[in-house]
């Protein structure tokens, strides 16, 4: 089940309710109604947590001015459903955002009249414009509250997280320089503190440690070696949704087909000093929040650029429009015109791969090439039929040397060749 903000108001007659929860339609009505009945154990306006069976939530329940409900006041709590447990500190984080949204509501007058949606034939057509108007506010507010809350509890992924270390210009040089092979530690001690004097080369060094990236290897008693155990490099690749486009929307490929073939003509003639810059600006957008939650949603396939704005909170719809420019000036993605709609897609996907480095891959034994005899001693059988001789090898070759992919079945055709043409001199001879 995913993450889900739930807005409970209680009703004069029916008591405690959701009144409304996004993502929609994903709350059964038995959690429903166990989450609004929660406001039975609050009456004081605040914080808190409740937990049962393997839901956990957050709650924050206040109170609003109302002209329609008996003294003047309705109930209302906004709740956070996890399916695990969480941080102190993104709690903390919750907490202000809940926080924010109950002082934003309490500052629009007229905001009680939404919660009366369900009574509305009991209004007067002034009053149930009003009634509708401030219910679509109050959920907009439930759905940007939702995305804000996302972007602080959503768990990075592990190319996240090397993007966020290699985004570091000093990081991702001082890999490079060891991907050419081991520096005395003192060596590279000296060339990091020329290039970067603001940084702390020993924290440096620790950070890429812990995360397995270099090893220091002493040789005697004072000499020691920086060896690089992982190459990290960020690269694009053709976007996998592109293909899916064939079955779906054939007429689409033809739009986006064109553009992903002709970016990567260009891309396959960068040089290595290119690329490598490439990769550096790759790592920036991968670490970029903002960047990668477009990224990652324009993964799943193509968006109408209308609906852009529900992924995000309405405080980064002026980030988002700017996200986008962004994307499309770095060919990340491309904006297209499918049946009177515009649409986002991704024109190159983005991957961080890591990998033996090079100059270890050098060192590595080349794998020798399958062996063959070249003579065979055929013997006919004469206890089987002339259509089915049995053809025995002598001697017996006890072994192949493994090719590279394990595989002997390339030699087999060569294998067959040899064998008719002993067999034919064999007819000729006699």
């Amino acid at each position: 089940m995913k993450n889900i903000c739930a807005l409970s108001y209680f009703h004069r007659k029916i008591g405690p309710l959701i009144f409304y929860s996004y993502p929609e339609n994903i709350l059964d009505d038995k959690l429903l109604t166990r989450i609004a009945n929660i406001m039975d154990q609050q009456f004081i306006e605040g914080f808190f947590t409740h937990s049962f069976e393997e839901i956990i939530t957050m709650n924050y329940y206040f109170e609003i001015s109302s002209d329609w409900a008996r003294g003047n006041k309705d109930m209302l709590m906004i709740s956070f459903i996890f399916e695990q447990q969480t941080l102190s500190e993104i709690e903390e984080k919750i907490q202000s955002l809940c926080s924010e949204f109950s002082e934003k509501l309490k500052s629009i007058e007229t905001i009680y009249t939404a919660f009366r949606i369900g009574d509305i034939r009991n209004f007067d057509k002034e009053e149930q414009e009003l009634i509708i108007k401030n219910n679509e506010l109050v959920k907009l507010r439930v759905r940007e509250l939702y995305w804000e809350t996302i972007e602080i509890t959503r768990e990075k992924s592990e190319e996240e997280k090397l993007a966020n270390l290699l985004k570091k210009k000093y990081i991702f040089q001082t890999l490079r320089k060891l991907s050419k092979g081991p520096l005395p530690l003192e060596w590279l001690r000296e060339w990091f503190q020329n290039c970067f004097l603001k940084k702390s080369f020993d924290d440096t060094i620790e950070t890429l440690i812990k995360r397995q990236l270099i090893f220091i290897n002493q040789i005697g008693i004072v000499e020691k070696y920086v060896l690089l155990l992982k190459e990290v490099n960020a690269e694009r690749i053709p976007p996998d949704s592109v293909i899916e486009y064939i079955d779906e929307t054939p007429k689409l490929i033809e739009l986006i087909l064109p553009k992903v073939q002709k970016y990567f003509s260009s891309y396959e003639t960068k040089t290595e000093e290119e690329l490598e810059d490439d990769s550096f600006h790759l790592f920036q957008i991968i670490a970029d929040p903002k960047k990668y939650n477009v990224l990652s949603e324009l993964r799943n396939g193509l968006i109408p650029r209308d609906k852009l704005p529900k992924l995000v909170s309405k405080r980064n719809l002026n980030a988002l429009s700017k996200v986008i420019e962004f994307l499309k000036e770095h060919d990340i993605i491309e904006e297209l015109k499918y049946k009177n709609e515009r649409y986002i897609v991704l024109k190159t996907n983005l991957q961080i791969t890591t990998a033996f480095p090079e100059y270890l891959r050098k060192l590595l034994p080349k794998e020798a090439k399958p062996v063959v005899a070249d003579t065979y001693n055929l013997i006919v059988n004469d206890k089987l039929s002339k259509e089915n001789n049995y053809l025995e090898k002598e001697p017996p070759i006890t072994s192949f040397k493994a090719s590279k992919n394990n595989n002997n079945e390339k030699d087999a055709p060569k294998f067959k060749k040899k064998l008719v043409k002993k067999k034919n001199n064999k007819k000729e001879m006699e």
